[in-house]
């Protein structure tokens, strides 16, 4: 059993314990941490939790429950200052995404867990999923023959319950950092140059530009065209988008992640030879899902030592965030092309 403490119990700290804790084996959870009371209260009262797991620091959870690991489920702006006081405890890690706010941060945070021979991970939880480890298997095996471009569509109109109308790029810094990251799971390469515009219309709630289209040239000479909006009147897709990839030999569309209940439920993958011929493809196994499938990763990699495949270890998701921040680089300077190597990883 992994011994761990969860950090933050806001809305969604209380929605891991109530929706994702349950559902994944080989977890103890020792402590729960939040420095503000009411939020103690208010997790004590909505998930029945004993004040005696409930600690006001993380000092005080190490000191009395003793947990080998940490999620960091806190604001983004914590993300640092809490990963690295965890790491210092001698801790595993597993944060929220985004990783951190600053690539400089990231890359001090990874070099200190690999300093101290800790495990570090970001959920980047749509890796989690059928679909995109469909995806993933058509590319690595082949299947598609030369994967030239790929299409990714996110289309939602905000609700109440939206969070971030204050950020510059709230497109960009939020939402887009799921499909970045996943272009290169599924491609498994590494992105070399962006080009993106973003944007807005009159009286909305957003202080930036919710709105945006990117071209991104991989390595091996694929190029993605991805646009995205929280301003959308037409039909919306899903949360984990429409994904097309055409292939020399057969082009692959689908889509995953639904809107509402159980979003495992919209998993799909079709393969095209014409484009009126279309042929399921049997999806890859995914016994955990989500943010379920990414804890189990977790869990997995501190009892094996080795991180699973395509598991998004601090390391690794140094590309996806280098993407990201070059990707809002560009949207800053009217499209001008950027490249990764001007921001990292």
């Amino acid at each position: 059993m992994v011994k761990l403490v969860q950090v933050g119990l806001g809305g969604w700290g209380r929605d891991w314990v109530a929706e994702v804790l349950p559902r994944v084996p080989g977890i103890e959870m020792v402590g729960f941490v939040d420095a503000d009371p009411a939020m103690r209260a208010i997790a004590a009262k909505r998930l029945g939790l004993d004040d005696a797991v409930l600690f006001g620091s993380l000092d005080d959870a190490v000191a009395e429950a003793k947990p080998e690991a940490a999620l960091v489920v806190v604001p983004l702006a914590a993300h640092a200052a809490v990963t690295e006081a965890a790491l210092r405890q001698g801790l595993h890690v597993l944060v929220e995404k985004p990783f951190t706010e600053t690539l400089a941060e990231a890359r001090a945070l990874v070099a200190l867990a690999e300093r101290l021979g800790l495990h570090l991970m970001v959920n980047q939880n749509y890796r989690h999923f059928a679909a995109p480890r469909t995806f993933r298997r058509l590319v690595a095996e082949g299947e598609l023959g030369h994967v030239a471009s790929l299409a990714v569509d996110f289309w939602k109109l905000f609700d109440a319950n939206y969070r971030y109308f204050f950020l510059a790029e709230p497109l960009l810094s939020d939402m887009a950092i799921h499909h970045f990251d996943l272009m290169r799971f599924i491609l498994q390469d590494e992105p070399v140059a962006v080009s993106a515009m973003s944007w807005s219309e009159p009286a909305t709630p957003f202080e930036g530009r919710p709105a945006a289209a990117c071209l991104v040239r991989f390595a091996q000479g694929a190029v993605v065209s991805y646009r995205g909006t929280w301003i959308s009147r037409g039909p919306d897709t899903v949360w984990g988008a429409d994904w097309r990839i055409d292939g020399s030999e057969q082009a692959a569309l689908g889509t995953f992640r639904g809107n509402r209940g159980d979003r495992r439920g919209e998993d799909r993958v079709e393969l095209y030879t014409t484009a009126t011929q279309a042929v399921p493809a049997p999806l890859v196994a995914t016994p955990f899902t989500d943010r379920a499938g990414a804890l189990d990763g977790f869990a997995h990699w501190l009892r094996t030592g080795k991180p699973a495949d395509g598991l998004s270890t601090g390391r690794d998701n140094l590309g996806s965030l280098a993407l990201m921040h070059a990707a809002i680089r560009s949207a800053g300077e009217g499209g001008r092309l950027v490249g990764l190597a001007e921001v990292g990883p």
